[in-house]
């Protein structure tokens, strides 16, 4: 334990001393000195949903449909999730387009959307070595690539590009692809594409795309793929972020899904995690310049609540127990869910995965930035899929997460997390954008997270989650240090309604003030 949380502790201590209350007051103390750093505007990012009206920052088009998406022609393959099917669902039925025989019509158009609603793009590129040749639907186990029913993929193409490839071109080109979205939307830095993920969860192309990968990719397949894309793409635009590996959950991250030569290599590195950065390093002390920016993890949690995984949806109460103390894996080195992680892999330890990963990254490869590009606690319908998302938000922001993305159906209180930062007061009104020290002395019943803005002075942005299921608490908020702030506003949603409302107003006493938080409930004050 560092001198600053023996201090944070401490005062929380002190606060709980001269505070007697009931046995369900909480503490809160903000301490706007202690600045943690910059909350990432991408972490409030979706993947290819509607965006609504939820002042979304990034969105992704991915998934395993991106695997075998053929750019030129629209055609992509929906491998295990739909009957090996080829199609163009990813674009006449998914996005709408009107002229799926466009070269990147699919893509065009998702970009097109995105900076109507002022949204950045992550786009994913193939890098498994084929894509769907044809929409002629499902491809047979004796049609398997390489067959007429596939296009081969390379990363470069070697020769003069095209804007206007050939639809009967048995190949298709990486580097082609980039330089069409340069050409009609100029380079990242210009206000173009930015985020480029390389693939989608390579560990799993055996079980989601047979036809097509049918082999366990190996950690130096990896490596090899990775730097051919990467490079190919860095020379048409070299101000792309990359983000890679697009690892789908733990497994992954320890071994690549067993894949052939893990338990040779993890006697040197530790975990394919490991290696991979390593390798990145070495690859930018050959190449001159960064080829991967950005590790990127796929999170969907295995914690349980009655025997049920939280993401399946179950509202009972042991599920919904979970499902609100689930978030903790993220951080907290107290919390141990129930899950065949800490069971068989952890052996009854905490998961802390962003600081797990950032080790890794401090160790292997310095400077690469962290992504969640899919994320999933379920049960966005019920309040305690929102007070997830929200609690899941105000820890990215927490802990210097660059991007992330929800994966599944907006629903009604997944909206409400994303409201209560980046539009609680239905005027475009947001969270700060520099994170700062909050705490409570009591993690299992609540969840705080603080911030300010450099471009509105004197104002403090607090984010109260009240995790009980049955009692309210009374909460006891602090604000440390010189400056004195006047007056809250506070909004929020609870089990009753996720409408995000204004709720009380109240002045400040010597930076101190009380409110008591509704069971299940989520609450943003507002301090000046």
């Amino acid at each position: 334990m560092g001198p600053f949380h023996r201090i944070f502790i401490g005062a929380l201590l002190v606060l709980a001393a001269v505070s007697p209350g009931l046995a369900d007051d909480i503490h809160f103390l903000i301490m706007p000195a202690e600045v943690i750093g910059p909350i990432s505007p991408y972490i409030y990012g979706l993947n290819d949903q509607d965006p609504l009206d939820l002042r979304a920052t990034v969105r992704r088009l991915g998934g395993n449909r991106l695997t075998g998406y053929n750019w030129v022609n629209n055609a992509s393959n929906a491998g295990s999730d739909w009957h090996q099917e080829s199609d163009d669902w990813l674009c006449a039925q998914h996005l709408g387009d009107s002229d799926c025989s466009e070269p990147g019509a699919a893509a065009r158009d998702f970009v097109e959307e995105n900076q109507a609603f002022g949204m950045a793009s992550l786009l994913t590129l193939p890098m498994a070595g084929y894509a769907a040749a044809d929409k002629n639907g499902e491809v047979t186990a004796a049609q398997a690539a390489p067959s007429s029913r596939w296009v081969k993929v390379e990363p470069k193409k070697g020769s003069p590009f095209t804007l206007h490839p050939n639809p009967q071109s048995p190949v298709i080109y990486d580097d082609e692809f980039v330089n069409f979205l340069a050409a009609n939307f100029h380079p990242a830095a210009q206000g173009g594409v930015a985020f480029y993920d390389l693939d989608n969860e390579p560990a799993l192309w055996p079980q989601t795309h047979p036809l097509l990968h049918p082999s366990k990719p190996t950690y130096m397949e990896m490596v090899q793929r990775t730097e051919a894309l990467a490079s190919a793409v860095l020379k048409v635009d070299p101000t792309a972020t990359l983000f890679g590996p697009v690892l789908y959950g733990w497994q992954a991250f320890l071994t690549l899904q067993d894949a052939p030569d893990s338990a040779q290599l993890n006697q040197t590195y530790g975990t394919f995690t490991d290696y991979y950065l390593a390798q990145m390093k070495a690859l930018e002390k050959k190449h001159r310049r960064r080829l991967v920016h950005v590790l990127d993890v796929h999170w969907y949690p295995e914690a349980q609540g009655g025997g049920k995984r939280i993401t399946l949806g179950d509202t009972s109460p042991d599920s919904v127990e979970a499902r609100l103390q689930a978030p903790r894996s993220l951080w907290d080195p107290g919390y141990v869910e129930q899950s065949w992680i800490t069971k068989d892999s952890t052996k009854g330890a905490a998961i802390q995965l962003i600081p797990w990963l950032q080790a890794k990254i401090d160790r292997r490869y310095p400077g690469t930035r962290l992504s969640f590009s899919e994320y999933d606690y379920g049960a966005g319908d019920h309040v305690s899929g929102g007070l997830a998302q929200a609690d899941v938000l105000g820890i990215f922001g927490k802990y210097g997460v660059f991007l992330a993305a929800y994966w599944g159906d907006l629903k009604a209180y997944n909206q409400a997390a994303y409201r209560l930062y980046r539009d609680y007061d239905g005027k475009g009104s947001a969270f700060g954008d520099t994170a700062i020290s909050a705490g409570t002395e009591n993690v299992e019943k609540a969840s705080v997270y603080a911030s300010v803005d450099a471009h509105q002075p004197g104002v403090i942005w607090i984010v109260a989650l009240n995790k009980d299921q049955k009692n309210a608490v009374h909460g006891l908020f602090q604000i440390d240090g010189s400056q004195s702030y006047a007056r809250y506003q506070a909004y929020g949603f609870n089990s009753r309604s996720p409408a995000i409302k204004p709720l009380r107003q109240g002045a400040l006493d010597h930076n101190q003030f009380n409110l008591d938080l509704p069971p299940l409930s989520a609450t943003l004050f507002v301090c000046q």
